[in-house]
């Protein structure tokens, strides 16, 4: 096997990011979804992620992380997540508690919408600071009220 290939499979090729890195893609994405010519109504359009890279680039220079796999399944990650909060949610007995940046339930609800929302997995007691920014990027890729 030469040594410039990419080991794919479950856990062959992990990368942990950290706050900074974290943070900066967040704000590469909120700067690429402000943008008309990589995001529409549905959401971006083909090969943003290189161009995600070069921004991430621009702003910090000594990232080092690729394309694929490791931005594609941190973005992957972070919308799944972001998606799944907000969907809770919008339903009764939960609620998002701002000051401690999670999400307000009881542990019996978690258990009973766990089992019909697999996104939901991995959620209980987890902080998650990064919804309000997310809401910028993701927050009106999906359809809601009456039009759905």
């Amino acid at each position: 096997m030469e040594n410039d290939e990419i080991v794919r499979g479950r856990g062959k090729n992990k990368c942990f990011w950290t706050g900074e890195e974290v943070k900066v893609l967040i704000e590469s994405l909120q700067e690429l979804a402000c943008d008309p010519m990589w995001k529409s109504d549905g959401g971006f359009k083909n090969n943003y992620m290189s161009e995600l890279l070069k921004i991430i680039l621009r702003k910090q220079p000594t990232f080092t992380k690729q394309v694929s796999p490791h931005i594609e399944s941190k973005v992957k990650r972070l919308k799944n997540r972001f998606h799944a909060i907000v969907e809770m949610c919008k339903e009764s007995g939960c609620s998002w508690n701002d000051a401690e940046k999670k999400i307000s339930y009881e542990k019996q609800w978690y258990d009973d919408w766990c089992k019909t929302h697999k996104d939901a997995k991995g959620l209980w007691d987890v902080k998650f600071p990064y919804l309000g920014d997310l809401e910028i990027v993701y927050g009106r890729d999906r359809a809601t009220g009456n039009v759905a």
